[in-house]
């Protein structure tokens, strides 16, 4: 079994109250708790009000609340390293909030029109609901979530000014200073959700809160949520933070939009508007982007329009002028000609706005909003009008930097409704300019609108005008890595002009380059632009795949990617490069010959890949003469160093090129495929040999079966040999058990290489003593070291003149953890007390500077691996190594009288370790008697600080007077950590157990049953009472066939064993379990719930109840608290009527015993108070019978 413990790291507890009186500390600690509780009130008011205002499209007057119109897009997650892979999400529940093991700062990305807003104000609503609706997010951990646009906060310099200002009542009581005591303490579990970081004002000023925030020199303990665009991602962020990137609609997300949303369950609406979509597979590419998806839906259920889009400027072109229709004929009476004029002028002049616009993204800080009177009187009242009519224009309350000071320190502000929009209205400025006067356009230009960033100014620009465009695309070689925003703007113009030609033949003249992570749209851009230069025979120099390739389809001849858009009649294409890293299969012999022969022009085609395996010969006579006549460069990299290159004259892979001074690693693995170990020991192993390549490292991985009679050749478990290699100069094997003749015979063969002067065996099982006069001479001449790294940390090196192992190296930092369990076999236990002895006797050879070393013998390992942890005990004992920890699972049994040793249940002793800090004993019962003995124990380990019992059963109270008085000096704290989460600290002083600690992110879970023993129930009893004194919220109280009656005063629940339960101020849910009540014990029991102020949820799990229920007798102020009463077989208690109603779900159960069984199981995992838990106690778990 293998355990997990803290190796020291220990709770640490806020000391800015140290040295107050105890009453003035839980007087603080009260006013911070009703601090943080008004400011969420007030927070809620305000998200709620937010999330209750959303309008899908501009033309939709009424609004709708978030959870209404949200629907899941496309999300995939990179964890915090540059090597980790994107890797998919299925809900935005799974967003990360900061919690152990994930980064701090989380980054949402997309690109514009991708749903990051409509994202944030989903995760702001699912925190105000948290409370309401069964939710498996992250969110539910957060005690203050602080959402704030960051669009609107220009010239605001204090995060805490923001949230007074922006998100609090004017007449709120709670200052800047109360916010700030909230967010810096520690306890608070905060998360900030910063949105729209690209529209930030103030985001290239070094001095900003959001950068300081970010750079962790404010609020460091804090999560943060970020949305920008991928353009955009704040400096300093890359291989530090998590990144969500929004991957935009797919056919069922726009299905379930259109259905949820636009129709409203019309099912012949729904696929008359899906069914039109879905002739135009461009515009499927196009609508990929969630806003413009949505656009096209609503303005397709409105009115029939044309689909024939080819490009996004004609999309965005069509969608405008829709918007402008709508309003139109939703007049009231007729338009009159002239107004008819009028409105046709306002869709067709907007040449001001043009300007606002393209001076808004050009300005140097983005100022992407205009104060209302000035923008009104620029633009004239009845265009303005007109706009913010339509919905294309928005207005909305932001902070007056320039009068914080004031009460009321806003002002109104006007924007165009999405930054997509800001851009269209910009391009046509800028073609305007592009088309008048192109010399007056700064030099600097595409710094000051970074294509990048603002790709879609530059694509509607090319859309718009063709003279235009050729300016553009001379513009974008200007700026580097922007091949690919060429590609789509090029693609932008749909006429025939006869520069298109020329267009196509300057891009494909560099690198084309299709990405895995690209656009569907912009993957069809790059696929068309590739197949328009071979069709019209102009030569595409280099077409590199990246992450994309799928396969090569035979059939039809063509490429196929991850996408399943396809590549085919790629006659012009010279270089082909595949990266395809990440992907597992291979390319068989006709695959490869197959598109060789289909790409006629090619010269050079190049394959990286880590798994992607290719044929390991090609045999001549198949090759095709027209292939050999060509002489196509056919390389074929892999990931541990070498390139190979393919010969047509023999069929077989030659070395072209070892990079200098990269060492040849070659890993087989057992769960490799046959082609796989047969690449690895081929044409890697054996041709690097032969070509007199250093090969730095081979590592069996679980593969090693024996050494062949005449120790010249290794087997694998697949069957495959490897030869002798004379270049080898490690070797490694791990996941292998090697007996005393096994061991000679790997040294044999090791013998036979030359170069090798290190073998290492890690993860294995040896032989603890190895008879040396069995092991070659030759090899001690050599210098060889024979290493042995075990799971603890230590590394031991072994002895050629007496056949011992030594440890081998000592460094400040060696520390050395063991574990003795009961379950381990008797050689593993003498291990560990062999490696004690070794580590005091001997130097360590290496231990990794990140992790604490432990000794660990468990149930399932064998005799020999027992010996080898105790015997690294004794060692490390005798050494004067530090010993972290020392951790017994049910191995312990007994402590010697003497108190000077601990005896196992195998029967051996582990004596008293001068160098160990700290002990844990699991799952044991201890009583009185025995818990002085092992403090007697601890007595005699002087460096020993911590005790900790893990679930065990302990004595409720210890005599102090046995408590040896050396131990309080030694500073020693004992612990016992309870299943229910709460973690106990023994008083030397009076001997009773105090509330050390609860663990983060959990709930206290208390399970009493009539079967728990007197201890177990008298332990249970003192948990409920010390929790509800401190403070501590009690999420689950249990009564398994444990409930016997409420007293007559309703102050007391009586237990079937007499003891009783007093009321619990902190007590949230009371589960009672298989009890029969009648109609006068319900009524006790609810009087007994009134009296429990924070009580919401009374659960009767297989119980049989009155039918009905006199409604005069329920407590009043139930119903008013929103107490909720279920019953596993009648459903859920109507205050009014005094009636059970049965629900859906619980209608659906049927076999108690299963969920009984699961109840319980959930009830007893250590780590109380997850999700899975809080969901199966709220609402009985659906388990089909």
């Amino acid at each position: 079994m293998e355990t997990v413990f803290p190796g020291g790291v220990r709770s640490q507890h806020s000391a800015s109250l140290e040295g107050f009186p105890e009453g003035v500390r839980s007087q603080h600690s009260a006013s911070l708790e009703e601090s943080k509780k008004k400011l969420n009130q007030q927070l809620k008011t305000k998200y709620l009000r937010l999330t209750k205002q959303v309008r899908p499209i501009p033309f939709i007057k009424d609004t709708r609340s978030i959870d209404k119109v949200f629907t899941e897009v496309g999300m995939n997650y990179k964890p915090v390293g540059e090597d980790e892979p994107w890797q998919r999400m299925n809900s935005h529940h799974e967003i990360p909030m900061g919690t152990i093991g994930q980064s701090r700062i989380n980054i949402i990305e997309g690109d514009a029109g991708y749903g990051k807003s409509m994202l944030s104000l989903r995760l702001v609503h699912d925190w105000c609901t948290r409370d309401q609706v069964d939710q498996c997010s992250q969110l539910s951990n957060i005690d203050i979530l602080i959402h704030l646009n960051l669009r609107q906060l220009g010239g605001v310099a204090s995060i805490y000014e923001a949230i007074v200002k922006c998100l609090l009542p004017l007449d709120s009581s709670i200052k800047e200073s109360d916010v700030k005591q909230l967010l810096q303490n520690e306890d608070i579990r905060t998360l900030l959700l910063f949105d729209a970081y690209d529209e930030y004002p103030d985001k290239d000023k070094e001095d900003n809160f959001v950068s300081h925030i970010l750079q962790e020199k404010l609020l460091q303990h804090v999560k943060v949520l970020l949305t920008t665009r991928s353009s955009c991602i704040p400096e300093g962020c890359d291989g530090l933070t998590g990144r969500i990137k929004l991957t935009g609609f797919d056919g069922r997300a726009r299905e379930d939009y259109v259905r949820k949303v636009v129709t409203k369950g019309d099912e012949e609406a729904t696929q008359k508007i899906l069914t039109q979509f879905n002739t135009n597979a461009t515009l499927a590419d196009i609508c990929q982007a969630p806003l413009l998806f949505v656009i096209y839906a609503h303005s397709a259920h409105k009115a029939e329009i044309n689909i024939d889009f080819r490009s996004v400027t004609e999309f965005f072109r069509c969608m405008v002028k829709c918007f402008h229709h709508h309003i139109r004929n939703k007049a009231q009476t007729k338009p009159t000609a002239e107004e008819q004029a009028q409105f046709q002028k306002f869709e067709d002049n907007h040449d001001t706005l043009d300007r606002l616009a393209y001076e808004a993204l050009c300005a140097e800080n983005q100022q992407l909003t205009w104060d209302r009177d000035i923008c009104a009187r620029k633009l004239g009242k009845e265009f303005y009008k007109r706009h913010t009519d339509i919905g294309i224009l928005v207005e909305e309350e932001v902070i007056n930097s320039n009068i914080l000071s004031q009460p009321d320190p806003y002002k109104t502000e006007v924007r165009l409704f999405h930054k997509l929009a800001c851009e269209w209205y910009a391009a046509h400025y800028f073609v305007k300019r592009l088309r008048s006067s192109p010399s007056s356009l700064p030099e600097n230009l595409v710094d000051l609108m970074d294509p990048s960033e603002l790709q879609h100014v530059y694509r509607f620009a090319c859309g718009l005008d063709t003279i235009a465009a050729r300016q553009v695309l001379d513009l974008l070689k200007q700026k580097r890595d922007c091949n690919s925003l060429a590609v789509l703007c090029a693609l932008e113009q749909t006429d025939e002009a006869g520069d298109v030609l020329d267009t196509v033949r300057d891009l494909v003249s560099r690198d084309v380059i299709i990405g895995e992570e690209d656009s569907r749209l912009l993957q069809r851009t790059t696929i068309e632009l590739v197949q328009r230069a071979c069709q019209d025979e102009i030569p595409v120099s280099r077409l590199q795949l990246k992450m994309c390739f799928k396969r090569f389809d035979v059939t039809s001849s063509c490429i196929v990617l991850r996408s399943d858009f396809r590549l085919a009649n790629l006659k012009t294409l010279q270089v082909l490069h595949i990266q395809a890293k990440y992907t597992d299969g291979e390319i068989t012999r006709d695959e490869l010959l197959g598109l060789l022969q289909t790409c006629e022009g090619l010269t050079e085609l190049r394959i990286d890949s880590r798994s992607f395996l290719l044929p390991l010969s090609i045999p001549p006579e198949t090759i095709p003469p027209s292939l050999k006549r060509r002489n196509i460069n056919i390389l074929y990299v892999r990931w541990r160093g070498l390139v190979y290159r393919l010969s047509f004259e023999h069929g077989q892979w030659e070395i072209h090129d070892q990079p200098a001074d990269y060492p040849l690693v070659v890993n087989i693995h057992q769960g490799h495929s046959q082609l796989e170990q047969e690449w690895c020991l081929h044409q890697e192993l054996m041709m690097a040999a032969e070509a007199g390549v250093t090969i730095s490292t081979l590592r069996l991985i679980g593969s090693f079966n024996t050494v062949a009679d005449n120790s010249q050749s290794i087997i694998l478990t697949s069957g495959l040999t490897i030869p002798v290699l004379l270049t080898l100069q490690k070797l490694m094997i791990e996941d292998s058990n090697i007996n005393q003749e096994m061991f000679i015979r790997i040294l044999s063969y090791v013998k036979e290489c030359p170069q090798m002067t290190t073998l290492r065996f890690e993860v294995s099982q040896l032989p603890d003593v190895v008879d040396p006069e069995q092991i070659p001479s030759q090899l001690k001449q050599r210098g060889l070291e024979v290493l042995y790294d075990r799971e603890n940390g230590l590394v031991y090196r072994l002895s050629f003149d007496h056949g011992q192992w030594e440890i081998h190296d000592q460094r400040a930092y060696s520390s050395l953890d063991v574990v003795i369990d009961q379950s381990d076999s008797q050689l593993e236990q003498e291990w560990c007390l062999q490696e004690l002895k070794m580590a005091a006797e001997a130097d360590i050879h290496d231990q990794h500077a990140d992790q604490s070393f432990y000794v660990e013998i468990d149930q399932g390992q064998s005799q020999l691996e027992q010996e080898w942890c105790l015997q690294e005990l004794k060692m490390a004992a005798e050494a004067g190594v530090t010993i972290c920890a020392l951790l017994l699972g049910v191995s312990f049994n007994t402590v010697a009288d003497n108190g000077q040793s601990i005896i196992l249940t195998s029967g051996l002793t582990i004596p008293g370790l001068p160098t160990l800090q700290e002990l844990y004993i699991e799952e044991t019962n201890i009583n009185q008697e025995m818990f002085i003995k092992i403090l007697s124990y601890v007595k005699e380990c002087p460096q020993m600080t911590w005790l900790h019992f893990v679930d065990s059963q302990l004595p409720g109270v210890v005599d102090p007077e046995q408590i040896p008085s050396q131990l309080k000096q030694q500073g020693l704290e004992v612990l016992y950590d309870r299943r229910s989460g709460l973690v106990y600290r023994l008083s030397f002083d009076h001997g009773q157990w105090e509330i050390h600690d609860q663990r983060a992110d959990s709930s206290l879970n208390v399970s009493i049953d009539q079967s728990d023993s007197q201890l177990e129930q008298e332990w249970c009893l003192q948990e409920l009472k010390m929790a509800a004194e401190a403070g501590v919220k009690i999420h689950v109280l249990s009564l398994v066939d444990s409930f016997n009656t409420v007293a007559d005063n309703s102050q007391l629940i009586t237990l079937t064993s007499g003891r009783t339960i007093p009321v619990l101020q902190t007590l949230l849910q009371l589960d009672i379990w298989e009890t029969d009540i009648n109609q006068e014990m319900f009524i006790k029991i609810l009087s007994y719930v009134k009296e429990c102020p924070q009580m919401t949820t009374l659960l009767f799990w297989d119980s049989q109840m009155p039918d009905v229920v006199d409604p005069e007798q329920i407590p009043s102020q139930l119903e008013q608290r929103g107490l909720k009463v279920h019953s596993w077989k009648h459903g859920y208690l109507d205050f009014e009527t005094g009636r059970w109603k049965l629900s859906d779900r619980v209608a659906k159960i049927s076999s108690r015993i299963v969920v009984k069984g699961l109840y319980q199981r959930i009830l007893s995992t250590n780590f109380g108070g997850s999700e899975e838990t809080r969901q199966a106690q709220e609402v009985p778990p659906e388990v089909d019978g």
